[in-house]
């Protein structure tokens, strides 16, 4: 199940750099490939495990690519995770 909020953009829907929290989603990530994600106009909550992991945007530095060019990439820093209630 994948949720997005109608006010999500197209730019947060593909790569992203996420830094902080876990370690299998550090770093250049596809939010397409997640399970689950929820934006708002403050933060990305990506489910994880029995959570949600929250991340808020912070300046974005250039990104290299494979090919040598730089490109910038939507960076959101770890603020906090959430358990799912059962």
């Amino acid at each position: 199940m994948r949720r997005v909020t109608p006010d999500s953009s197209a730019m947060a829907m593909g790569s992203v750099r996420l830094e902080g929290g876990p370690s299998a989603l550090s770093g250049s990530i596809e939010l397409t490939e997640m399970e689950e994600v929820i934006f708002s106009a403050e933060r990305i909550k990506i489910r994880y495990g029995n959570g949600y992991e929250h991340f808020e945007p912070v300046q974005a530095p250039l990104h290299r690519t494979g090919n040598g060019a730089e490109s910038e990439l939507m960076t959101f820093r770890w603020v906090g995770r959430t358990e799912i209630a059962e």
